[in-house]
């Protein structure tokens, strides 16, 4: 429930041994380099590794367009390693070795050789099937097409024209135009047709064709006659198929090559990072001077890389006035995957509190009530568990939804959810409804009170925090003005909701939970925290009278009563979603039902619609339960006490796209 400790360092390096330090410090991830200003009396030398970095960035192309070549000859891993690639776990041994003896530039080279010519042959294929698509339709006409050309008297064209618009009344003007319409061919909307006339009719002809919608044929670069044509294009375009396989069994011999490959993509992506991080160092001829932050906890780690160069040293220093660390959350593991929650919004500052195990409960029973079905959570749990199985990548995610489904489990045993009303009337019945408390879908009003309830302490905590976080940061004033008075006029108000029979009209409860003569009490603490507001709620205006007006403000509207408010009501929000998920998984259920009556193929329809409908209520409702509470986290609650803007820690560390070597 912490962010990390940092300490701002200063390593001073010769450059003989600033490739071998750096290396060691980008596999120890612990130092988060910073740009050192420009210091007096020192000749700073220009950045020198671009060229470098441009060479190793061509080389990293070529790796990946040979990857995603070989990609093609690679089994793939099933459904799941589509969505999310596996990396390789390598020995150390097994990397170095392939680094020293594979000529991977003569490789790429190669493979870039064949993927280049399957491209172009590729493109000539796609232009000959196009000139192929053009002369098909012309099979019957048994001339060669440069014959279809003009003469002194007579006009022939070819083309096609839609079918609906050669109508009779269309054939019969062209008949008295003296316009010859020949069909050589046709397709499902189209006529493909030669039309002949006299020269003399040339205007009439033309605005007849318009008329009909005719497009002309272009023959350029055709030469004889449409089946001959069509022969020769269909033997050009098996010889390019025959090149093509050859080349693409070409390529398959160097599909050995593949997992090599990806070592040295992930090598060449560490050294550009390596060098890019000496952008930010101060450089002179024989040195370079690396500032930045590691954590408290490894300077010890870090002291001793340092130490095993003899021409590098390591100092600390004082960070410059208002200079911000970077940020780490360091959380227990249960707390770890709700640090998600929180990076979603943004990173704390170094100064704050880390929000991610402060919102922890909050978050996993309010996904829980958003779904309300114990079936549906098991589904959840179960997915979740095999996800991690399966999926290298995005544990947290997958153990943020797996605590959800927990919570979910709970909550819709405890609501009676178990995919809807499925085991109603079963013999798993009885034991269901002993485990409810109430039946949402009956008791609607308790659901609703008791969303009120769980928003009501969640707005409570975020105000304490509130206050603790000023108080941590001494501004005692902040603490009372914007904490402790919010406190005391949202207690009050809630007295006397709850003393009065108001409650009851809002169906908050059945009776007066509180003793009337706390109403005076209630009242008095609500004028006087009022009155506090608006005399101190702008206190930093100067203006006596501009601080007045933004001080009620700042009790109504500026995150005041009536933004209280909304806040309360949006916690409904909780019970529509678990209402409506319960609702349409009754309807699924309902539905299925319908179809038992049909003879042997009730059973299987029922199945399948109650596999995929409750497989499609679970997905939107899941979905749409992990949204609205997030907005109840950020809107609601992160409001009362969380600034953000942090610098979030990213360290000189490995660049893992394709491999993770083993530890040792």
């Amino acid at each position: 429930m912490a962010i990390a400790r940092m300490t701002k360092v200063s390593i001073a390096l010769h450059a003989s041994h600033k490739e071998e330090l750096l290396k060691k410090l980008q596999d120890e991830s612990a130092l988060h380099i910073t740009e050192i200003e420009k210091q007096e009396g020192i000749e700073e030398q220009d950045f020198a590794d671009e060229p470098r970095i441009r060479e190793l960035e061509a080389q990293l192309s070529h790796l990946d367009d040979a990857i995603a070549f070989l990609q093609h000859f690679i089994k793939k891993g099933g459904f799941l390693a589509s969505i999310v690639p596996q990396k390789l776990s390598i020995e150390h041994e097994t990397y170095e070795k392939a680094l020293r003896q594979l000529d991977f530039k003569n490789i790429t080279n190669q493979i870039r050789t064949i993927d280049n010519d399957l491209s172009k042959l590729r493109s000539e294929r796609e232009h000959l099937m196009t000139k192929q698509q053009v002369i098909e339709p012309w099979l019957e006409l048994d001339i060669p097409l440069e014959v279809l050309k003009p003469t002194k008297t007579t006009r022939i064209v070819p083309g096609k024209i839609n079918k609906r618009m050669l109508s009779d009344e269309a054939l019969k003007k062209a008949d008295e135009i003296g316009v010859d319409i020949a069909t050589m061919g046709e397709s499902k909307n189209d006529l493909f047709v030669i039309i002949m006339y006299h020269h003399s009719t040339e205007e009439a002809t033309k605005d007849f064709l318009d008329d009909v919608n005719f497009t002309p044929e272009d023959f350029r670069g055709f030469s004889g006659k449409p089946q001959a044509i069509f022969e020769e294009i269909e033997r050009h375009i098996s010889d390019i198929e025959e090149k093509t396989e050859a080349l693409m069994e070409k390529g398959k011999e160097y599909a050995e090559y593949h997992e090599p490959l990806l070592m040295v993509f992930d090598h060449t992506n560490d050294e550009i990072t390596r060098l890019n991080a000496t952008r930010e160092a101060l450089r002179t001829k024989k040195t370079y001077i690396i500032q930045g932050w590691i954590e408290s906890d490894k300077k010890e780690s870090v002291l001793e890389i340092i130490n095993s160069h003899e021409a590098a040293i390591l100092e600390e220093v004082e960070p410059e006035e208002n200079e911000k660390p970077p940020v780490k959350l360091i959380n227990r593991k249960i707390f770890q995957p709700f640090e998600i929650v929180t990076h979603l919004y943004g990173t704390p500052r170094y100064s704050e509190l880390d929000p991610s195990p402060l919102l922890a409960f909050f978050f996993a029973i309010f996904f829980g009530m958003c779904i309300t079905d114990a079936g549906y959570g098991i589904v959840l749990a179960l997915l979740a568990l095999f996800l991690m199985k399966k999926i290298p990548t995005g544990k947290k995610f997958l153990w943020l939804i797996f605590i959800g489904a927990v919570f979910t489990i709970i909550e819709g045993a405890l609501l009676g959810g178990w995919f809807g009303n499925l085991l109603e009337g079963t013999f798993l019945d009885g034991m269901t409804k002993s485990l409810m408390i109430f039946d949402p879908m009956k008791s609607y009003f308790v659901f609703y009170r008791l969303a009120l309830a769980l928003g009501a302490i969640q707005i409570y905590w975020g105000l304490i925090l509130k206050v603790y976080e000023e108080i941590r940061n001494k501004n005692f004033a902040d603490a009372f003005f914007e904490g402790v008075v919010w406190l005391a006029i949202i207690t009050s108000l809630l007295i006397m909701l709850f003393a009065s029979n108001f409650c009851i009209q809002l169906n908050l409860s059945t009776i007066s939970l509180l003793p009337e003569s706390l109403l005076i009490p209630a009242m008095a603490i609500f004028g006087i925290c009022a009155i506090t507001v608006v005399l101190f709620g702008a206190r930093k205006e100067k203006n006596p009278f501009f601080r007045l007006f933004l001080g009620v403000l700042r009790f109504t509207i500026l995150g005041g009563i009536f933004s209280y408010l909304g806040d309360f009501l949006s916690y409904i929000r909780l019970m529509a979603l678990g209402l409506v998920t319960a609702g349409i998984a009754n309807a699924i259920n309902d539905i299925g039902r319908m179809t038992l009556g049909i003879p042997v193929a009730g059973v299987v329809i029922f199945a399948v619609i109650l596999i995929g409908g409750h497989l499609f209520n679970l997905g939107i409702n899941t979905l749409g339960g992990f949204v609205h509470t997030l907005r109840l986290q950020y809107v609601e609650f992160f409001q009362k006490f969380f600034a953000g803007g942090g610098v979030r820690f990213n360290p000189l560390s490995r660049n893992e796209k394709y491999v993770v070597l083993k530890q040792t």
